[in-house]
Order: C-alpha cells, then structure tokens, then sequence
C-alpha cells in the first residue's frame, strides 16, 4: 500500500460527530489494527481512509497524496467486508483478482498476484 498519513480527521453525520481529531501515520509495511467495541468507528474510519466516506474535516494522505476527496477507484485501496462482499457467480481466483482486473491490471500479473 505505501504510507498512510491521517491528519484530524473528523467525521459527523448530522450533529453527531463519530470520528474526532483522529491523526495517525502508518508507514509502508507497518501492520496495524482498529479495536473497539461495535459502533465506536473502526468501520467509519476504514471506509473514510477507502473513500467510501467522505471525511467531514481534516485529510487522507496515501504515500503523500492528499486523496480526500479523491474518488474510492483512484486511490489504490481495497476493503475487505466483515460480511464477505464477494459475488456469488464467480470463483474465489476471479473474486480475489476483480479489484485488480477492473485497475486494469494484466493477466498475467494477476495469475501471479492471486496464486500466491
């Protein structure tokens, strides 16, 4: 993914405000996890950092970019559902490879991305 850069990060819906002030950096390779009791954010924050949220104040910053109000395709971020989000009709090697196919990835890569 490259480095992850939060800067106060907020995220209201009406006047209820569930993300505050959030600032966190995360640098290539770094391994992290959201921990939390159920609705306390960790999604909210996921989906904000993917830009399926839009982010009420402060920025997303991936590998230096100011991506917050860059569109989710644009980004280079995947999210994986708790609910597994995978279409039905196709193989785990197809649903594992689509995110890659739809960037325009090549075959070939995708074969040797999805095989490992």
């Amino acid at each position: 993914m490259g480095s992850l850069l939060l800067k106060s990060v907020h995220k209201r819906y009406g006047a209820q405000e569930v993300l505050k002030d959030i600032n966190l950096e995360v640098q290539d390779g770094e391994f992290i996890i959201f921990v939390g009791p159920s609705g306390c954010g960790k999604s909210t924050l996921l989906r904000s950092i993917a830009g399926l949220e839009d982010v009420s104040s402060g920025q997303v910053l991936i590998n230096g970019e100011d991506v917050t109000v860059t569109p989710p395709s644009k980004r280079g971020i995947a999210m994986v559902f708790q609910s597994y989000a995978l279409y039905p009709h196709l193989s785990v090697k197809d649903n594992m490879g689509l995110g890659l196919k739809q960037a325009g990835t090549p075959k070939a890569e995708i074969e040797t991305r999805v095989s490992k």
